[in-house]
């Protein structure tokens, strides 16, 4: 009753480990889709991300097409390439990231 609400605040290792989880089935349907239906607030870059998986999920992204994968994947071959790409890409903002320490 007199608690906050909830907020989604994931860290950017952990979207980096669910991009990650697309190519090794270790994502799971429920976990992914409240990542890309849930808006980054507290993370201007990270929700870049987010909103890039969300509008390939959306079939926005042109030349690319979102389709169901099989034998437990969520997305097809042609998907999860473009999921790597996203993966990669965070990877690299995050290693080039200047150090920052909050007081």
């Amino acid at each position: 009753m007199f608690g906050r609400a909830p907020v989604y605040r994931p860290e950017r290792e952990y979207v980096l480990a669910l991009l990650q989880g697309i190519e090794t089935r270790a994502t799971k349907e429920p976990v992914w889709n409240l990542f890309i239906h849930t808006p980054i607030s507290h993370d201007d870059e990270l929700e870049t991300y987010r909103l890039r998986c969300y509008q390939f999920d959306q079939g926005e992204v042109k030349h690319v097409i979102a389709r169901q994968g099989i034998n437990g994947y969520l997305y097809d071959t042609e998907g999860r390439s473009y999921i790597r790409e996203v993966a990669k890409d965070l990877d690299n903002f995050i290693r080039n990231a200047p150090l920052s320490v909050d007081f």
